[in-house]
């Protein structure tokens, strides 16, 4: 059984230290090795509580509202009304030895016209090749009876707007993230 490690954001899987999909994206990372590292920060603080309080929605629950993440749930339930995805998979980790690789993916499910999906959340930018990769990982460690036609990036701005973005698979794009965390690791240790 996967096991998430959120100190290090690892995974281990048979005793097996796994990296995160989201540790080997990172040179796609528009604020990778940043001069403000506090920004990235508060921004991943600021998207942990949105997600954890999307779940909560999804599981049928109220989540507690700070004037922080109000208008982000607030774009976040106009997207589940217009859009009326029945989820099968919320916040649910999987990993792979034989990918190498673990991550949490954020959605997996059905639209209202019948479009299955992986749907990642985000509350900042979109940066195409990021997304291209994560989203591509994501699909790979999709266990076979899921069957996924569309990739999504579904960005919640503190407005209260959203904007759904269908993200095409890119695994050259991921073997290639694959590849130079693979090499940066093999450095770290010699």
């Amino acid at each position: 059984m996967i096991q998430f490690h959120e100190a290090s954001h690892t995974y281990t899987l048979d005793g097996v230290d796994l990296p995160s999909v989201t540790h080997i994206c990172r040179f796609l990372a528009y604020d990778y090795k940043s001069d403000e590292p506090w920004l990235a920060e508060a921004a991943a603080r600021r998207g942990t509580a949105v997600h954890e309080a999307c779940a909560l929605i999804d599981y049928g629950e109220e989540p507690e509202e700070s004037a922080q993440i109000a208008g982000y749930l607030n774009a976040y339930r106009r997207f589940l009304k217009d859009y009326r995805p029945d989820w099968e998979l919320i916040e649910h980790p999987m990993g792979t030895l034989e990918l190498g690789y673990a991550g949490t993916l954020d959605r997996y499910g059905t639209l209202y016209d019948g479009r299955t999906c992986i749907l990642d959340i985000k509350t900042g930018q979109l940066y195409s090749a990021a997304l291209r990769a994560q989203l591509t990982a994501y699909q790979a460690l999709l266990p076979p009876r899921y069957h996924c036609t569309h990739l999504y990036a579904l960005k919640l701005s503190a407005d209260g707007t959203y904007q759904l973005r269908e993200v095409p698979a890119d695994r050259a794009l991921l073997d290639a993230c694959l590849f130079l965390n693979n090499a940066t690791e093999r450095k770290k240790r010699t």
